[in-house]
């Protein structure tokens, strides 16, 4: 079974050696690397090619952003193995990494691997880490079944012939969010059996402030989950935000509405700014991270009326 695993990077030069240094550590070598370089302005490319003798590597180089969707499935494109392994440019794998998956691939043909997001020691100890590596597939034990919604592509694998079977990435996401909800969903009704790896591990070597997360979820909010939304109508529901194109009044829209106030939302968030580097309690970060993408998309829905 052959294998690719596709690197998109965008002013990447900070981390892709040490993503591309742990692959040439993998205990199995029948693999290639393919490093998709979006229009960066710094020296992300040559620092790539700089493992060409260590690595069954390409890269290649766009001249225009192509965003986050459309430069993966590029990626994709150029892949040559049967199995695709996707890989953020400032993620750290350990050595069984690429095996753990291909395993997963030699028993289930239709699979799709997600492995385990950790934080190396020096941002391991923020709260957002902590929460992070709590959620989605956290959860769940080895081999357990993963809802569509918590795929991520940053540590995920598929055969190249069900991903495009099911059309890849929808090429309208170009900013953070909504591509890997979008596919997952896809993934998830074409009958694909959606895999948590939990041993299949991968270190992110990068972390945003508490309120720069709140502020790209908000961007989220307002252009990608009306994209999501326009591609999966059903999905409004499990995201809560049903409620906010109907006319009824009842409690809990009320309370919805009220608890998404600046007046309450402003103060809390900067209490939490204020401890992100320790402890800070699960339901205030989900409190914080429902409302951001929540007044994003109340911001959407109010430009188009």
């Amino acid at each position: 079974m052959t294998a690719s695993i596709v690197i998109p990077a965008y002013n990447a030069s900070r981390t892709i050696s040490l993503v591309l240094t742990a692959l040439t550590k993998q205990d199995c070598t029948d693999f290639e690397v393919i490093v998709v370089d979006d229009a960066s302005s710094d020296d992300t490319s040559a620092l790539a090619e700089s493992f060409s003798d260590r690595l069954n590597l390409k890269v290649h180089r766009v001249e225009e952003n192509l965003g986050r969707a459309r430069i993966r499935n590029f990626g994709i494109e150029k892949a040559s193995g049967e199995v695709v392994l996707l890989l953020d440019s400032d993620i750290e794998t350990i050595p069984t990494y690429v095996s753990t998956h291909l395993a997963l691939h030699g028993r289930e043909p239709r699979a799709v691997g997600v492995g385990a997001l950790r934080y190396p020691p020096h941002l391991s100890q923020r709260a957002l880490a902590k929460y992070y590596t709590s959620r989605g597939g956290a959860k769940l034990r080895e081999g357990e079944p993963l809802p569509g919604k918590a795929f991520v592509s940053c540590l995920a694998s598929f055969r190249r012939s069900v991903f495009d079977e099911i059309g890849g990435f929808h090429d309208g996401f170009r900013i953070y969010g909504g591509e890997d909800l979008e596919l997952g969903l896809k993934f998830q009704k074409s009958g694909s059996a959606l895999t948590y790896l939990p041993s299949a591990v991968g270190y992110h070597h990068h972390l945003r402030s508490l309120k720069e997360v709140m502020d790209t979820l908000e961007q989220y909010g307002e252009h990608g989950i009306p994209q999501v939304l326009d591609l999966h109508p059903d999905f409004a529901r499990e995201m809560r935000l049903d409620d906010l194109k109907s006319n009824a009044i009842n409690l809990k829209r009320i309370v919805r509405s009220l608890t998404s106030l600046p007046i309450i939302f402003r103060p809390l968030l900067e209490i939490a700014s204020v401890f992100q580097s320790g402890n800070l309690p699960s339901p205030l970060l989900t409190y914080l991270i429902y409302r951001s993408y929540r007044w994003g998309y109340s911001r959407y829905l109010r430009s188009i009326r």
